[in-house]
């Protein structure tokens, strides 16, 4: 509960500055989500990471079955992913992926390795950003009901003004 607070005052605190900036903002195009494990969950071979506890899911764009985020407005946006993982002689490492491009990581080494990663992404309508492991990597991500260690949220920090340009074409299936 203490990182949804944090992340509503992080939101709050820019969008603030970007009205005082002088830049129109409509609120209900805002965009933000946070999630985190509630159970230790065992990755491997490039799978996507699935958080199940939903914090804040602003839009709906984080999917909590999937673990993937699909931008439902044009946007620059940021996103933190922080990891724990309890192994032993093993190795965790994560990649955070638009539209399945891997552009950042989180890795480390042995027992109670933590890591954590940042990244600002200019998003058009559709995109995906989701957390994998790397290919050919087996490692657990900690966590419990009453301890949550490992997290992803994202936010827009201000919405695109190109409107329908911004459009990646996706399409929904359903």
């Amino acid at each position: 509960m203490e990182s949804a607070n944090k992340m509503m005052s992080v939101i709050a605190f820019v969008l603030t500055i970007v009205q005082v900036m002088g830049a129109p903002i409509d609120t209900k195009a805002v965009v933000a989500f946070s999630s985190g494990l509630t159970s230790t969950q065992y990755i491997m071979n490039g799978e996507t990471v699935v958080y199940d506890r939903v914090f804040l899911n602003d839009h709906d764009g984080y999917d909590k079955y999937t673990g993937i985020f699909t931008c439902p407005v044009a946007g620059t946006y940021i996103f933190h992913v922080h990891a724990y993982s309890t192994n032993k002689d093993t190795v965790m490492w994560l990649n955070l992926l638009h539209n399945d491009q891997s552009l950042v990581s989180v890795s480390g080494y042995n027992s109670h390795t933590v890591g954590s990663n940042t990244v600002m992404l200019k998003l058009r309508k559709m995109d995906r950003v989701q957390i994998k492991a790397q290919d050919q990597m087996q490692f657990a991500l900690f966590g419990l009901d009453t301890q949550v260690y490992s997290t992803f949220a994202g936010f827009m920090l201000y919405p695109d003004v190109s409107g329908p340009a911004m459009d990646s074409g996706a399409q929904i299936v359903g």
